[in-house]
């Protein structure tokens, strides 16, 4: 049974390497994801865990700790008014290039799961093309997450159905392929815009080659407290083009007062040019 020492601990190195904020009421949840890898790794506790995490100079040890205490289910079209938004939006994007400083079109899935949500933006952007030619545009879609484990699965890109019931029956047949009983693998066209990468939300700073378009960033920031989303937003701002939109889970909120974007709708955030 973990202490409320070596909860502490473990609370401390996650949220200064993560800004994820465990709270002081969440030692069952910290105890059963970690007990598994305490008794199939051999040690003796979670403090001697604990100091196998602090003594990794791999920094691997302290990405599976990250991995085991991250809930990252998600599913393909959630929020599904977002990718309705974006296809209102690009129209102002597309049609109007010399009005923006950024010849690409990029687009940033922060905490993207297993696919599901970088996915489903490439799908968006598709039938958005059927309708629209977007060939003279450099289009591109980076997708991250601090959880490796995840990363591998977006990499398969093979899904159950329970995944992809919220995707409207004309598209599931357009851009997924039968992988099995229950199975659905994402089709080449789809992944092919997106490129995959691990990446910790809390560097002091993002350097990216260009700016984003949109920046998604769902259902991520319920795990941070108010101070850490804060200067999390800020990052944002700054790696999103004047124009720009942030897009932010349905249950989430941004403060007000500190909050750098203009507020478009629920969830939905743009950075004015100007500003």
């Amino acid at each position: 049974m973990i202490t409320t020492i070596e909860y502490e601990n473990i609370s401390r190195l996650v949220y200064k390497n993560f800004g994820i904020n465990l709270g002081k009421n969440k030692h069952t949840l910290v105890e059963n994801r970690l007990a598994p890898v305490i008794s199939q790794q051999g040690f003796s506790g979670f403090h001697d865990y604990y100091a196998h995490i602090i003594r990794d100079p791999s920094g691997q040890a302290l990405l599976e700790l990250a991995n085991r205490l991250t809930t990252n289910y998600s599913f393909f079209y959630r929020e599904k008014e977002h990718l309705d938004f974006l296809e209102q939006i690009l129209p102002t994007r597309i049609e109007q290039p010399f009005t923006w400083s950024n010849p690409s079109l990029n687009f940033w899935s922060a905490g993207c799961a297993g696919g599901e949500e970088p996915y489903s933006i490439s799908m968006a952007l598709r039938e958005y093309a059927s309708r629209q030619p977007l060939a003279p545009w450099d289009l591109g879609i980076l997708a991250t997450d601090i959880d490796t484990n995840k990363l591998k699965e977006s990499h398969r890109g093979v899904y159950s159905t329970d995944r992809i019931k919220g995707v409207p029956p004309a598209i599931r047949a357009r851009y997924f392929t039968p992988a099995g009983s229950d199975l659905w693998q994402v089709k080449p066209e789809i992944t092919k815009p997106v490129h995959l990468s691990q990446f910790n939300l809390m560097q002091q700073s993002f350097q990216f080659k260009g700016k984003f378009f949109a920046v998604f960033c769902r259902n991520v920031m319920i795990y941070f407290d108010r101070v850490t989303t804060n200067a999390l937003v800020r990052r944002f701002y700054d790696v999103i083009e004047d124009g720009g939109y942030l897009f932010i889970g349905l249950t989430e909120t941004l403060d007000k007062g500190n909050c750098p974007f203009h507020y478009v709708a629920p969830s939905i955030y743009q950075k004015r040019v100007g500003r």
